[in-house]
């Protein structure tokens, strides 16, 4: 009987740390669209934080978190992936700690930015 509680308290917890971390990632997301200031945050570490490099280097300069969800959702379409998860990452460029919680849940989150916000961004 022990040891089936313990069995039962092991699952309880593994569930709820997977349920904390989904949500850590959504929170991120969900800040980042709230960032609508154009000018992005720490200055320089920003301003050169470089979303994706070849063929052509793109620069998130001026750009708010909201301006790079939406172009992650566009680039999600168009179905570059690499260039998608950039521009989210880039929406947090002045948080590494936020960056590697989004990088730990790089599969869920474009379908949660494309389900989430998808509809605020018309297509092209």
């Amino acid at each position: 009987m022990i040891r089936f509680l313990q069995c039962v308290v092991l699952i309880i917890a593994i569930t709820t740390l997977d349920v904390q971390s989904v949500f850590a990632f959504q929170e991120e997301v969900d800040w980042i669209w709230n960032d609508v200031k154009s000018t992005a945050r720490q200055g320089p570490a920003c301003m050169k934080y470089i979303v994706k490099a070849y063929p052509i280097k793109i620069l998130r300069g001026h750009v708010s978190g909201r301006a790079c969800l939406k172009h992650s959702i566009e680039s999600y379409r168009k179905g570059d992936h690499e260039e998608a998860l950039g521009w989210i990452l880039a929406g947090q460029c002045h948080d590494r700690l936020a960056r590697e919680t989004l990088v730990k849940h790089a599969s869920k989150i474009l379908e949660y930015v494309s389900q989430k916000y998808g509809n605020e961004v018309p297509t092209k």
